[in-house]
């Protein structure tokens, strides 16, 4: 009936009548229900030049009566899964029409070496971006059923592998769209202001995430990492083997010149968040052929192609399936779903109001407000008046003499903070070397303290990279970036400048509040817990705990070690609220739908 009315449509020339609006995403789509159940065959080897064999679990479209597999061609999405768990094909994308491909990443599940010999994870090494390209191709060309399109799917280390996959296709690829969800990686997510976090030393534990066929190799191989870093040896520093793992600015350049569209997913205190902001501005840049390093300021143009959600939770949470199934949709098939013709394709949740918010640019303000470091533990937009200095020591925070601390005045009308948060403390300390943490925090009028954010730096890994550092329209530091490579021998007793980035965020800072710098210098043993929030300065090389021991600081507030934090202030409430709302698919999260 629907082509016989298609038809008369088109014979009469009558224009088609207007689709209803719905409530999802671009306003014009809505997820259908599953048309096909799923058949699974399993073990299907892919073969890689080197012999290396990785097994696919392939879900097809089956009749939903028969069980059958359905005949003709279907788009695929693909994972890359290294885990013990979740690598089954996903019955909610087959049951609309995909073919899901889960394969075992190298060196874990039943991978097999040619010989059946040892095969090391290498954690996202060169060769895991090759895998990705040779399992594009089988899964285009050779894979029964398939049409060629393919997409790209999963959370955390299949995130990543996502966008090394993505990058090193090339132009003109069968892979038309991603979605790496839970994904970046660096330095930066294993070390905190050149100190490695609580999630290094689990590199050299069994935790069992890959299965039992090569846990022997894979545990060998993160000791021998463990035991380098605590040695100050290459990989405690920002080297080779750290940077060939960077999913960068230069690697979303080359993703946006092969022409894919990507959909970023994150949350506020998930390890990864950082660093999948900074790739959303860079995949924005080089989109609109600007420098892809730098930040995306209010008024730059933006795509619709390249789209973030952060919403509020840690890692892998607030994923939603249907709005994944309508970025393929759009991608994959083709369909005019609305969702690429947003103007703010940043999809932000406001912590401190509840409220989801839309944002054209990342930072949302083009111009930092400072405020200094000020006597009676005052933090004031104006200078240091009184010349003066505080004092802070090496130790734990719920140690006397620990912490240091400063407070605005309440804001009478509120404030956002819409951004990344920039500390540069002047101090020096009695040792050779100096570790500093700023906490940024939201102080009710009842005293309640609420922690936003926080960043840290070693003073022997502090060199500033001004190239990739983040600056405002004034020039004043939003976003330092240090290159983490080479130790410089601080001199006890002088003062130097120690430039710390406070995490990103979008805070409400409701009327009457203030907000609180916490300076200090050791994370606290429930900070040093869990290993995917936020790196904390945790697990001290021999070499830094020795430069560490026994230090007194002195934070320094005068008219040349003018210590300051600049903060991304906006009015209150002047973000728009988005719409928003739980999904059935959304595990009863509230998420953004309105875009």
């Amino acid at each position: 009936m629907t082509a016989l009315i298609a038809s008369l449509i088109a014979l009469t020339g009558l224009a088609a009548p207007a689709r209803a609006a719905t409530s999802w995403p671009g306003g014009t789509w809505e997820p259908a229900p599953p048309t096909y159940g799923m058949t699974v065959v399993r073990d299907v080897p892919v073969t890689m030049d080197d012999g290396v064999v990785l097994p696919a679990d392939i879900g097809y479209p089956a009749d939903l009566v028969t069980g059958q597999r359905a005949t003709g061609t279907f788009p695929v999405i693909v994972q890359q899964n290294p885990y013990a768990f979740g690598g089954d094909p996903d019955s909610f994308f087959v049951g609309r029409g995909y073919i899901f491909v889960s394969v075992d990443v190298r060196g874990t599940l039943d991978s097999q070496a040619p010989d059946n010999g040892p095969l090391v994870n290498p954690l996202f090494g060169p060769r895991i971006a090759k895998d990705g390209v040779e399992v594009v191709d089988w899964a285009a060309h050779h894979l029964d059923g398939s049409n060629g399109a393919i997409g790209l799917y999963g959370c955390s280390q299949l995130g990543i592998n996502q966008l090394f996959t993505a990058a090193a296709v090339g132009p003109h690829s069968p892979v038309k769209t991603i979605i790496p969800a839970c994904a970046s990686n660096s330095y930066d997510i294993y070390f905190s202001g050149g100190v490695p976090s609580a999630t290094v030393p689990l590199f050299g534990q069994d935790l069992g995430l890959s299965g039992d066929r090569h846990r022997a190799e894979n545990l060998a191989y993160g000791q021998q990492t463990v035991a380098e870093i605590n040695a100050s040896g290459p990989r405690a520093y920002n080297g080779t083997f750290w940077r060939e793992r960077t999913t960068d600015a230069a690697m979303a350049a080359r993703i946006v010149g092969n022409g894919i569209p990507a959909l970023l997913w994150s949350g506020w205190q998930a390890t990864e968040n950082p660093g999948a902001l900074r790739f959303w501005t860079a995949l924005q840049n080089a989109a609109n052929g600007r420098p892809a390093g730098g930040p995306l300021l209010p008024g730059q143009s933006t795509t619709g192609r390249y789209q973030i959600v952060i919403g509020n939770g840690g890692h892998g949470s607030g994923l939603d399936k249907s709005i994944e199934l309508e970025w393929y949709d759009t991608w994959l098939k083709g369909q005019k779903t609305g969702i690429d013709a947003t103007k703010t394709p940043a999809h932000l949740y406001e912590q401190g109001s509840n409220r989801w918010i839309n944002a054209a640019s990342f930072p949302a303000v083009g111009r930092y407000t400072p405020y200094y470091l000020n006597a009676n533990s005052g933090l004031t937009p104006k200078g240091p008046g009184a010349t003066g200095a505080d004092t802070v020591k090496w130790s734990a925070p719920d140690q006397a003499g620990s912490t240091l601390t400063y407070t605005t005045s309440p804001f009478a009308f509120g404030q956002t903070l819409a951004g990344p948060v920039a500390a540069s403390i002047y101090a020096s300390s009695s040792t050779s070397d100096i570790n500093l943490i700023a906490t940024l925090q939201d102080v009710s009028p009842l005293g309640g303290v609420t922690t936003i954010a926080s960043g840290s730096l070693i003073g022997s890994l502090s060199t500033l990279d001004e190239n990739a550092s983040w600056k405002d329209k004034n020039g004043q530091l939003i976003l330092p970036a240090h290159p983490y490579t080479t130790d410089t021998k601080i001199e006890p007793g002088k003062t130097n400048r120690y430039d710390i980035r406070i995490n990103p965020t979008v805070w409400s800072v409701s009327p009457l509040h203030s907000l609180r710098l916490v300076v200090s210098t050791q994370a606290s043993r429930n900070d040093c817990g869990g290993f995917l929030g936020m790196p904390q300065p945790c697990a001290y090389t021999a070499a830094q705990q020795a430069g560490l021991a026994g230090g007194s600081y002195q934070i320094v507030r005068n008219s040349t070690g003018r210590s300051v934090v600049n903060l991304p202030l906006l009015p209150w409430r002047q973000l728009p609220a988005a719409r928003s709302g739980v999904t059935p698919t959304s595990g009863f999260a509230s998420e953004p739908l309105g875009w």
